[in-house]
């Protein structure tokens, strides 16, 4: 019965539910979605276009905006595939369910977002994701270090041959805000950091930076006097 309900009759009704306009779509959304997700506060906003994908490992707080078009993906505990090679990055900050997408209070995703959290995320309160932010605690790898002459491929849909893949919790802090097209590929970004615009992340942040560029680099303070 779930494998059919997941197959078949939730996706049928996330396409319907998922277009209609204004405020009464935001509505029905929301007591569809207050229900697939782990768990789910109250006054959350999803917009027109939102896709969630393994919805059952989202964690949702109170105050929460999900703008336009944006993609969000939860965990899924896949079977082991032999033609697999996982790097597992590790994250100190215990303050993570690698298990959970888990999305703060008072928190604004922004229209266009791909939230993965296929690796282990967590999204702290108030904070702000631009349009077009781009968060992977999952993706592809070129090769494999440890194998350099093997050739590797990075899609799903490769059968037989060898995919290389990096799992890279991540951990947003409160009150930080990712600016435009920033894409965030690992780490923990501290408390009320900010990055400008296009900017890529692939490590630890410290709390109240203002970052810029590729790969990121601290150009400055966001406030001052600022107690970390």
């Amino acid at each position: 019965m779930k494998f059919f309900l997941n197959k078949f009759i939730y996706p049928l009704i996330e396409s319907v539910i998922r277009n209609i306009g204004g405020g009464a779509g935001q509505r029905i959304r929301y007591f569809y979605y207050k229900n697939r997700f782990k768990a789910c506060g109250s006054n959350v906003r999803i917009d027109v276009g939102v896709v969630f994908i393994y919805p059952d490992s989202i964690v949702v707080g109170n105050n929460v905006w999900i703008a336009s078009y944006s993609l969000v993906t939860g965990y899924f505990k896949d079977k082991p595939k032999a033609n697999r090679y996982v790097i597992q990055k590790k994250n100190l900050n215990k303050n993570i369910l690698l298990n959970t997408l888990v999305i703060g209070n008072n928190t604004s995703i922004g229209p266009f977002n791909i939230i993965s959290g296929y690796g282990g995320l967590s999204i702290g309160n108030y904070v702000t994701t631009s349009a077009r932010v781009s968060i992977y605690s999952y993706s592809h790898m070129p090769s494999v270090k440890k194998i350099p002459n093997l050739v590797t491929y990075a899609n799903s849909m490769v059968e037989g041959k060898p995919i290389s893949c990096i799992s890279s919790p991540i951990i947003i802090e409160d009150g930080v805000w990712l600016g435009l097209g920033t894409i965030v590929f690992g780490g923990t970004i501290g408390k009320y950091a900010f990055s400008k615009v296009n900017t890529v992340i692939t490590n630890n942040i410290e709390a109240n930076s203002v970052i810029d560029g590729n790969p990121s680099k601290k150009i400055g303070e966001r406030f001052t006097n600022f107690d970390k």
